[in-house]
């Protein structure tokens, strides 16, 4: 069992007013270390065997009490370390008696305290979208705590298994949300829990038996023939024709809404060869975006940059607000007779790159880089795209390959 031993001393390097500095030792087993006590005294007013100053004057009482205190703080914080089984050393034990156990936080309390740091990296590190989805995360859990423990807040180390099951149910039950919107709440609020652990404000994750995955869904996208129906729809409406044409640079370049917001008059490059290309980074993963433009995404853009349209000041195209796009999108869409046009979003442009480029039968890791995805994981899982006609061509490839090498070995 390790035991602390305390002493007090004066260390040989006195002050301008000409005293000597008091002292405190901490050992534990064989390893020492010192905490300056703050106070001072005269040399020969020192009691080297009792470690306190001579004499019952004012100025003696004041310190030796002052000793005492310290000295009882320094037992308490070697007793309650050596009660949570936790390992120390004397610098560990010198560190509480200066800045004290940790404080127990709440879990709203250190929740905004962690949106504070978000807010302060931001544009460094974060967006305000993602400052707003945190705090819609708070939001909830301050919510759940009200009507699961009746308080306004509950301690972070009071959080468990149980807690996180019934958040997911209420979650569900109280805001009719689908089971992906529960993970993104989760993963979130788990985000949060493990910088607190990170901090030292917590111990240990408290939901060890609780696990949620994402529900790997296909996104809705537009097959080549759809695309082609926007293409030739005629429009007189001229803010119907912008959303057509910024959609279909999106169908053909993969850009996502917020990269086409942010893309600059100075993304628009031409190279040697008088190819145009769009190089800039994703907002979203910081990723590179190196894109060439075919000739349709040409056409559209030379449209988007003509008179007919008001772009903002070093601005690539004129880009309405997402909600303007994602509903006038499905006008178009329904104006061109796209099956299902209610399910067509903005987002749609960007899985249909995909199912375009899988089609002409353009490499995976292609993919990854036109859609500037870090993993070709999600490439493959997200926007790999594979529709019957596709199957149907490659099994009669195979049949094919396979007939010939029967008739070479026979």
């Amino acid at each position: 069992m390790k035991t602390a031993k305390f002493s007090f001393f004066l260390r040989n390097k006195k002050n301008v007013a000409n005293q000597w500095p008091i002292v405190l030792s901490i050992t534990v087993n064989n390893d020492r270390t010192q905490l300056f006590t703050g106070l001072y005294t005269d040399k020969q007013k020192w009691n080297a065997k009792a470690k306190r100053i001579k004499g019952n004057d004012l100025v003696a009482k004041s310190i030796n009490d002052s000793l005492l205190t310290i000295l009882s703080q320094a037992r308490q914080v070697s007793n309650e370390l050596l009660m949570s089984g936790l390992p120390f050393n004397p610098n560990t034990i010198k560190d509480k008696i200066r800045n004290g156990f940790k404080k127990n936080l709440g879990t709203v309390e250190s929740f905004e305290l962690f949106l504070l740091r978000i807010k302060s990296l931001i544009p460094s590190k974060y967006t305000n979208a993602t400052l707003v989805k945190y705090t819609n995360t708070k939001e909830r859990v301050k919510e759940f705590i009200k009507v699961y423990r009746k308080r306004n807040d509950i301690y972070l180390y009071e959080l468990d298994t149980e807690f996180m099951e019934s958040f997911d149910v209420w979650l569900r039950q109280a805001y009719k949300v689908s089971h992906n919107t529960v993970y993104k709440t989760y993963q979130r609020f788990t985000r949060f829990i493990r910088q607190e652990i990170a901090r030292g404000n917590l111990d240990k994750y408290p939901f060890p038996d609780y696990n949620l995955k994402m529900q790997v869904k296909q996104g809705h996208y537009l097959s080549y023939e759809d695309i082609q129906k926007i293409e030739n729809l005629e429009i007189d409406l001229p803010r119907l024709n912008q959303v057509k044409h910024l959609f279909l640079f999106c169908c053909y370049t993969g850009l996502a809404f917020i990269d086409l917001e942010n893309a600059k008059e100075t993304d628009l490059v031409r190279d040697e060869n008088g190819m145009c290309w769009i190089k800039t980074f994703r907002q979203k993963s910081k990723s590179r975006v190196s894109v060439p433009l075919i000739s349709r995404a040409v056409k559209s853009l030379e449209i988007l940059r003509s008179e007919k349209f008001e772009r903002k000041e070093g601005k690539l195209l004129p880009v309405k607000s997402n909600v303007h796009l994602n509903y006038e999108i499905k006008q178009v869409a329904t104006l061109a007779n796209i099956q299902n046009p209610e399910l067509v979003t903005w987002h749609t442009a960007r899985r249909s790159t995909s199912s375009l480029l899988m089609k002409a039968g353009i490499p995976l890791q292609v993919l990854q880089k036109i859609l500037s995805h870090k993993s070709l994981n999600t490439s493959l899982m997200y926007y790999s795209h594979t529709d019957d006609e596709m199957v149907g061509k490659a099994m009669a490839e195979l049949e094919k390959k396979l007939n010939q090498n029967k008739k070479i070995n026979k």
